[in-house]
This record gives structure tokens, C-alpha cells and sequence, in this order.
């Protein structure tokens, strides 16, 4: 991302003035943050995908199975989405890699990563969230 914040920082400074380059600078580079903490988080309850602005929360007692597949709407790639017992999919955007185009070890590494959720779905099913 510092790569992007100077670029438009420049960009601005030249075209706007110094304020201008500082100001769309940092805002270029504040995303950095957010986006490194994007994470997939498996709790007892739910599977949490936080995102660069928001979290999805999919409790396990609705998901049926998991998959490797395209993410719907603008976003590319691949990524790892849950589908519902009631049919709807839920794309879990932050098992997508912001900083690296896809590869084959990517994918690779997408599919283990189901293969980690489709387990943690089938040894413990309806047990999730049951609590003692």
C-alpha cells in the first residue's frame, strides 16, 4: 500500500499542492491497517469473516457445506464460500489474497482451507454453539 499512497500522494501534490498530496497520502495508507487485519475467525459459535470494512457472521448450525469457488458481484478471484442449509451463499471475501494474484498455490491453499471448515463442520455438526 505504500507504493499506492505515494503514487496518489504525488499526484496530488503536483495537481493540488502540498496539503492536498499529504492528505490523499494518508488516506491511501490509512487502508493498509484494515486491510491487514482482514482475517477468517472460527469460533464455537459462528465462522467470522472480517473484511476490510465490515465482519459476516454465519453461525455453523446454517452452513451445510463449504466450497472453492468465484465470488458473485464485481469481486475476481477465488475464494472460500459457505453455503447454507436454505440455499443462499455467503463468499467469505477475506480468504481472498489482497496483495498477490491468484496462483495455483493460492488455490491450493484455499481448498485446505476448506477442507479445515468442511471437517471442523462434520466432527462436531449441531454441536456447534449447543453449548454444556
Amino acid at each position: 500500500m505504500a507504493v499506492p499512497a505515494a503514487w496518489f500522494g504525488w499526484t496530488a501534490f503536483r495537481l493540488f499542492g502540498p496539503v492536498a498530496g499529504i492528505l490523499v497520502g494518508a488516506g491511501v495508507l490509512s487502508l493498509a491497517i484494515p486491510m491487514m487485519r482482514t482475517c477468517l475467525i472460527v469460533t464455537d459459535e459462528d465462522v467470522v469473516d472480517r473484511r476490510l470494512i465490515r465482519r459476516v457472521r454465519v453461525p455453523w448450525h446454517r452452513i451445510s457445506t463449504f466450497s472453492v469457488d468465484r465470488p458473485g458481484w464485481l469481486w475476481g478471484g477465488f475464494c472460500v464460500v459457505a453455503t447454507c442449509k436454505d440455499g443462499t451463499r455467503v463468499d467469505l471475501l477475506s480468504t481472498r489474497a489482497y496483495s498477490r494474484a491468484p496462483s495455483s498455490s493460492h488455490l491450493d491453499e484455499l481448498h485446505r482451507l476448506c477442507w479445515t471448515l468442511e471437517e471442523l463442520l462434520t466432527v462436531h455438526g449441531d454441536s456447534f454453539g449447543a453449548g454444556p
